[in-house]
């Protein structure tokens, strides 16, 4: 992990998320718990809580959770993947065509498909409930928010990380302001998605470059 800041500034990583271990433990969304969180940020690290699979309320009850574990810095990591477009045709010929393997096991379909992972793009009450809860830390995986909602978030006082998958997302990810960024290796197939397409060799190289004297923190 790269923990100095080329800004200038002389803030390093540790110093920006107030930890004492340069461990950033993945949000995992849907494995994360509050128990996990609260022991990698007693052990000095940074804990992390993946909502992405949560609604609002989910999500401010596993804060709640995890606050009275620990009193140390912990992480809320969310999705802002662009949200899927429904199309009930293309949707239909899955579903029929799946029937088959649903009919070898005694199940049936279901009647319709749905978005299992709502984005922070455009889900209004999780932006709301971390404003009110106001986490020490909200990450970013899948893209970024819109302006607004990364300063309403730093207004109210919440340091902001963001994964990079490629040179043009770590640019996006320093204009905006974000705190500090991660980068994403793409073998990581699992956690690594990009927003944008993947990158070549010599674009790798290039983030690499940039990285090295980029003004926010990174780590990978």
């Amino acid at each position: 992990m790269d923990t100095t800041s080329r800004s200038g500034n002389g803030r390093s990583l540790l110093s920006i998320l107030n930890i004492a271990t340069p461990i950033i433990q993945a949000p995992m969304a849907g494995v994360s718990t509050p128990a996990l969180a609260a022991a990698v940020s007693e052990a000095g690290g940074l804990g992390s809580l993946g909502v992405g699979a949560m609604d609002a309320e989910g999500a401010r009850k596993a804060i709640r959770e995890t606050r009275a574990l620990t009193g140390k810095p912990f992480n809320i990591n969310v999705f802002c993947h662009v949200p899927a477009v429904a199309n009930a045709a293309r949707e239909k010929a899955w579903l029929d065509y799946l029937a088959p393997r649903f009919a070898e096991y005694g199940a049936s379909p279901p009647s319709s498909l749905r978005e299992i992972y709502k984005s922070f793009a455009v889900d209004e009450a999780m932006f709301q409930m971390l404003l009110e809860e106001k986490p020490a830390v909200v990450s970013f995986h899948f893209g970024l928010p819109v302006q607004e909602k990364i300063d309403a978030l730093h207004a109210a006082g919440i340091v902001l990380l963001a994964s990079a998958t490629s040179l043009q997302e770590a640019r996006q990810i320093e204009a905006a302001g974000i705190d500090a960024s991660w980068r994403k290796a793409s073998r990581r197939a699992d956690t690594a998605a990009s927003s944008t397409p993947p990158a070549t060799t010599r674009a790798s190289a290039r983030w690499r470059w940039y990285a090295s004297w980029s003004g926010i923190p990174a780590c990978r």
